[in-house]
This record gives C-alpha cells, sequence and structure tokens, in this order.
C-alpha cells in the first residue's frame, strides 16, 4: 500500500474538529513549497534579496514590524510576496497574503481580497474596528499567523488599515500584555504598492481628500519601514538591444509622470507632450480607432471568446 502524504495527512488528522479556518491555512505541501523556496531564492535579485532578509528578520526575532515595500510596475513586488509566503509556509507556519483589489489577490497564493479577510466594514471612521469578535475562528487565525503581506495597499482608505491595527491590539492583548502599545500587536505585517497607480477613491473629493486618505497619511507610517525595489525585471529579459532601449525609455517617461518631473505647468494644469509613436494620427471614428488599435487581434478575426478568457477589465472605481 502506498504511504501517506506525512506533509498534509498529520495536520489534517489534528485539524478534525478544530479551527478550520486555521486548518485551511495548514494544508500546504510543505515539502514542495520548500523546493519553490529554494528555487525562488535562487532567482532573487540584490534588491530584493535585502527586502527578504529585512523582513524575515523581523519576523523570526519575535518582535515584529510594520513594512512598506515600495515599487513601480514590473520591479517583480508579487515574486517577493511569493518567497515569503512560501518561506512561512514550509515550516509549517501560517502567512496571510491579502490585497486591495480581487485582480490583485489572484496574484497573490492564497490570496483574498483584504475586506474579506479582516471583514473590515464599508463605512469607516476614526474609530472604527474589523468585525471580529475575541475568541471567534477569525481572532484565533489572526493570532496564529506569522505574517501579514496587505499588496496594493495605496489603494485602500488608511481608515481601513487603522482599522485592522485597532482591532489586532484588543484580539492579541490576551496572548501579549504588550500588545496594545504595538502596531498590529506586535505582529510582522507587510505592506506594498505604488503610489503612481490609483489611490483611494472619495467620491467628489478633492485632492487633499485623497491625499489624506493615503496610508502615508496615517500615524502608521511613522512607525513604518520603508523598502524600494528601483530594478525594472521586463530590461533583462531575453531582447533585442532595441526592444530594450525602447521598453527602457517609455518606462522612464511613465516615471517621471508619476514623479511630476515631466511637462510644463499652465495655469495651475500641467501638459504632457505624448510620444508621437504611442499616438493614434490617422481615424475616423475615434472610438473605434482607439478600439482597433488596443485589440488588433479581434479586428484580424481572432475568436471573441479565446481572446478575453486571459483578460480582465479594470476601472478606478475598484
Amino acid at each position: 500500500m502506498p504511504y501517506p502524504n506525512t506533509d498534509t495527512s498529520f495536520q489534517q488528522l489534528m485539524c478534525n474538529g478544530l479551527n478550520s479556518l486555521i486548518c485551511d491555512e495548514l494544508r500546504y505541501n510543505r515539502r514542495k513549497l520548500a523546493g519553490e523556496h529554494a528555487a525562488y531564492l535562487q532567482q532573487l535579485t540584490d534588491e530584493q534579496r535585502v527586502v527578504y532578509k529585512s523582513i524575515m528578520e523581523a519576523m523570526n526575532s519575535g518582535r515584529g514590524g510594520v513594512f512598506f515595500l515600495y515599487g513601480y510596475g514590473s520591479t517583480r513586488k508579487t515574486f517577493v510576496w511569493k518567497t515569503l509566503a512560501s518561506a512561512v509556509r514550509s515550516k509549517g507556519q501560517i502567512a496571510l497574503a491579502v490585497a486591495s483589489s480581487g485582480i490583485a489577490s489572484l496574484l497573490l497564493p492564497g490570496g483574498r481580497t483584504a475586506h474579506s479577510r479582516f471583514a473590515i466594514p464599508l463605512n469607516l471612521d476614526e474609530f472604527s474596528t474589523c468585525n471580529i469578535k475575541q475568541g471567534s475562528t477569525l481572532a484565533e487565525l489572526i493570532t496564529k499567523a506569522k505574517i501579514i503581506v496587505w499588496d496594493e495597499a495605496p489603494m485602500v482608505n488608511r481608515l481601513c488599515i487603522e482599522a485592522l491595527d485597532r482591532t489586532m491590539r484588543d484580539i492579541l492583548r490576551f496572548k501579549n500584555t504588550n500588545s496594545e502599545n504595538q502596531l498590529f500587536g506586535g505582529k510582522t505585517v507587510v505592506f506594498g504598492g505604488d503610489f503612481r497607480q490609483i489611490l483611494p477613491v472619495i467620491p467628489k473629493g478633492s485632492r487633499q481628500d485623497i491625499v489624506n486618505a493615503t496610508i502615508n497619511s496615517s500615524y502608521i507610517w511613522d512607525s513604518c519601514k520603508l523598502l524600494t525595489l528601483t530594478r525594472n525585471m521586463q530590461l533583462q529579459a531575453d531582447k533585442t538591444s532595441e526592444e530594450s532601449k525602447e521598453i527602457k525609455q517609455f518606462c522612464e517617461w511613465i516615471l517621471s509622470i508619476g514623479d511630476g518631473k515631466c511637462g510644463t505647468s499652465n495655469d495651475g494644469v500641467d501638459k504632457v507632450k505624448i510620444p508621437d509613436d504611442i499616438l493614434i494620427s490617422v481615424w475616423d471614428d475615434p472610438i473605434v480607432a482607439i478600439c482597433e488599435a488596443t485589440y488588433p487581434d479581434l479586428f484580424g478575426g481572432a475568436s471573441c471568446v479565446s481572446h478575453l478568457q486571459q483578460r480582465a477589465i479594470l476601472a478606478p472605481t475598484l
């Protein structure tokens, strides 16, 4: 007869009648994750390795800490999340991976949206807490968690993050009396994102309202250790020198817009010149021209169903 898989069978036996949320987080194949973790470590860049070691050191020491990993697109923040998750889960420990949007959560191993995982209320104020009762299965899961990773954090209102902080301090104070005075009860929490992308959506809000709602306007930010990734991994791929040059120029142009370094100011409005190579210069109907340039395969006779199966439409209203 075949031998049982010792990585999962023992855990499943121990989970009978226990917290189902904790059991779900312990059902990962530890042997497989250990192999993936070893492979991920070999692929880390110097920047990513510094980030990985800083977070793992804080987690393993037991002192916890709050980190923010800042990097624009193509710096492979998601790869860092996968490496951290495999490192923790391969040891039979719990890593909670969440994101601010559903699309981003699908890219995380075992990912969920932050609102779903932490029961964050929709209507928040400065004193709100998450809908998690002391002694509940979700409270036990958070207590057992070794690390929490929250991707695309700049997209949510800071009140969501502060509500989780207050809730975790309350939940963990029965295990650690000092947790009331520590951010997130002393757990290791890692945020990530890019402030150049979509910020919190404030209906009819001014620029000041939007800035005030971001995570870097929160009291948490002062105690948050900032980590950065600056290397564009798309430029490291096997491409011709001409392709790499074009990608680099476009990336630098996008970053300069996000940093406010591109364009000229005219009566308080910044005007940015669009490069000729990404402009549609010949058209009759502008909507049709944009569609043809964006989805050339569809207008070339490709199957609509097969083309759209691997794609998603993103909207700034989440």
